[in-house]
């Protein structure tokens, strides 16, 4: 029987500090996707042994931290959609996907009036398996916590616009918040997306890729696990 849960959900964004350490936290280089003004998009796993899905996750807003150039300035990112899939379920407690699948943002990103990139101007993937977690703190009502990391390759326009030096990066969704969820008795689950950031520091800036920050997902209701509708 399927739950149904209706609730609002906190996102937790991940420290970055840690990722940059022996090279200096404040001098990090970081590209952010971000999600300032829109609201839009769903989560989901279909409880079968499939991936993990970010469908049409809506960003309208580029922006540098601690880049040479620009650093803080705004660029408006149009029409702008994340679509992401990880590896083939692995394990359902924990939830464990495995990595690979895809990764993509597209739309237009522009400065003002002028077009600095179009179309499919990201790609990239999970490089490690992305585990989750789950705590009830009530019937029904709980959360869940999924990380994961990866690499992409980002358009040389939007890089060179904030003097970043590179076009291959290492990147974490630093939150995914999502509401409305829907708690399948298979384990499956979907939710609309309430908000997202992606960030994007240069390969070359972080010398042990694997401690990276990773994909954050907060669900309220995505806590069903086998164990507890057995009972």
């Amino acid at each position: 029987m399927k739950n149904q849960i209706v609730a609002s959900i906190a996102a937790i964004p991940f420290a970055l500090g840690a990722v940059f350490a022996g090279t200096g936290a404040a001098n990090a280089q970081i590209i952010q996707f971000d999600d300032v003004d829109v609201t839009g998009g769903i989560l989901s796993y279909d409880g079968e042994g499939g991936a993990l899905f970010g469908t049409d996750l809506l960003l309208d807003t580029v922006f540098g931290v601690d880049t040479p150039e620009n650093s803080s300035s705004h660029l408006f990112c149009e029409d702008c959609k994340l679509n992401f899939e990880t590896g083939a379920n692995i394990s359902e407690d924990p939830y464990t996907f495995a990595a690979g699948g895809l990764v993509t943002i597209e739309g237009t990103v522009k400065d003002g009036d002028t077009v600095i990139a179009s179309g499919t101007f990201l790609e990239g993937y999970f490089g490690e398996n992305i585990v989750g977690s789950a705590t009830e703190f009530m019937p029904n009502i709980g959360a869940a916590v999924f990380t994961g990391l990866g690499v992409d390759t980002m358009d040389a326009a939007i890089s060179n616009y904030f003097g970043v030096d590179a076009t291959e990066f290492n990147f974490a969704q630093t939150s995914i918040a999502i509401g409305e969820v829907n708690v399948e008795a298979n384990g499956g689950f979907s939710g609309s997306v309430t908000n997202v950031d992606m960030d994007n520091v240069p390969t070359a800036a972080t010398p042990e890729p694997a401690t990276l920050f990773g994909l954050g997902v907060v669900a309220t209701g995505l806590v069903a696990s086998r164990r507890k509708k057995s009972s």
